[in-house]
């Protein structure tokens, strides 16, 4: 009926086990999208074009994820963000900011509306949800097989380079970036005319 943080696979106390479940989940954060569905888009201009003619993306059900994986780390910066500065913090502020408008936006816009009942307890005066009740939830192996076929591995050298300042990750894996935060502030559109 309830449980607490030691039953939750991918939202409980820090390990090594949980950041494995979290990187096999990650693993599906970029994909790719056929040069057709960016041109029905009119996005072709704008977007990143890989070496196969397609474009990269990602779904918004990994980057929902992705939200709530760093909404996870935020609560635990010893681990995952070591001796922040304090622009860091700043940064990881507005990051944690724009991922619960993220989340936001997808449960307003897919709205579950399966009824939690409500129960009570014996050792306490509030009610609380009995969340056992089944979801109608898209079949998870299913897409998890769609994304094995258009998944994209950001770190093969030489597949993403900034037209402006070069490789992404020109170490692949090992490759060490200067915002471990992932967000920067007022960000730019680049301008694909002057670099296409």
């Amino acid at each position: 009926m309830t449980e607490t943080s030691k039953d939750y696979p991918l939202v409980g106390q820090p390990s090594d086990e949980l950041d494995r479940r979290w990187s096999n989940l990650m693993q599906y954060f970029y994909a790719q999208v056929p040069a057709s569905y960016m041109k029905k888009l009119g996005r072709e201009k704008t977007g990143i074009r890989l070496k196969n003619g397609n474009y990269l993306a990602n779904y918004a059900w990994v980057h929902q994820l992705h939200c709530i994986k760093r909404l996870h780390q935020a609560h635990f910066p010893e681990r995952y963000f070591p001796n922040m500065t304090d622009y860091e913090k700043e940064l990881q502020t507005e990051h944690s900011l724009h991922c619960l408008q993220m989340l936001v936006e997808a449960i307003m816009c897919k709205a579950d509306e399966t009824p939690l009942t409500m129960i009570w307890f014996d050792n306490s005066i509030l009610p609380g949800g009995n969340r056992t009740i089944a979801h109608e939830c898209v079949n998870w192996d299913r897409l998890i097989e769609g994304m094995e076929k258009v998944k994209v591995d950001p770190f093969e050298p030489g597949l993403l380079v900034h037209p402006k300042f070069g490789p992404v990750l020109p170490d692949g894996r090992d490759t060490v970036l200067d915002n471990r935060i992932g967000y920067i502030f007022n960000p730019v559109p680049l301008d694909r005319d002057q670099y296409p």
